[in-house]
């Protein structure tokens, strides 16, 4: 082995060692773009109006005020999960708005551990001006923290103002929870919305990684640290000839 190749093995031993997510597992994934499996308790998909620059842009939804699940089995070792999605927010999402001048209700999303904890529970607003509990305040700003505004196309008729409007958001949302099950049920779940026409949701590029114990990840970088060190005291020495 040459010694680049013993540094890399090194530094790669190092980093498996250092951080266990370096080693998380991805054990689901899915953007929509075809048929939903039965891991989904709703299998439902639309395209956006607005498409992406490179064609359909398909996601899991609408839905209302109900819960849809991803069930997922034969995980496995781990000490944690790391989900990461794309929440859609389509129309007049609402916020925080019962008791306020801006009375439309509040409008929840929550996302859940079948037998685990609620990793989310907050309001979110499209618009409208008494702002949503999500984000690094109590109350925030309508769109806080979202990653896209005005981009999937869905117009909503506003009755009182009489008149027509893009109105939905995105937010990329990440959560890392412990969990050592091989079994995992994830729940979505929308609450205190109106009618599909004026409040819904939906779900795009879900991926899930199994994250080993710290332990586990260890061996592994020690292991490796062997291994590159074994090879280096196998390399042979090559020392520069004396002048004469």
């Amino acid at each position: 082995m040459k010694t680049s190749n013993v540094a890399c093995a090194l530094g790669l031993g190092l980093l498996w060692f250092g951080s266990s997510s370096a080693y998380a597992l991805t054990v689901y994934e899915n953007d929509f773009q075809s048929a939903v499996g039965s891991e989904w308790s709703h299998t439902l998909t639309q395209n956006t109006p607005t498409p992406y620059p490179f064609g359909a842009r398909s996601f899991l939804g609408e839905f209302g005020n109900e819960k849809v699940s991803l069930s997922l089995s034969n995980l496995a070792a781990h000490s944690s999960v790391l989900l990461e999605f794309d929440l859609y927010l389509i129309r007049s999402w609402d916020g925080s708005s019962a008791g306020t001048a801006f009375d439309y209700g509040d409008d929840h999303f929550k996302l859940a551990v079948t037998g685990g904890a609620t990793l989310l529970d907050e309001t979110f607003s499209n618009g409208n001006p008494a702002g949503q509990s999500f984000g690094p305040l109590t109350n925030n700003p309508y769109y806080t923290g979202a990653s896209e505004t005005y981009s999937l196309g869905y117009v909503f008729y506003d009755g009182i103002q009489q008149t027509s409007q893009v109105m939905d958001s995105v937010y990329h949302l990440s959560f890392q929870f412990a969990s050592n099950a091989d079994q995992l049920t994830l729940n979505f779940t929308g609450y205190g919305l109106q009618s599909l026409d004026d409040e819904s949701w939906g779900l795009d590029n879900v991926h899930v990684s199994a994250i080993p114990e710290a332990s586990s990840v260890s061996m592994m970088g020690l292991g490796i640290l062997a291994l590159a060190w074994r090879a280096r005291r196998r390399s042979p020495v090559i020392s520069a000839a004396r002048p004469r």
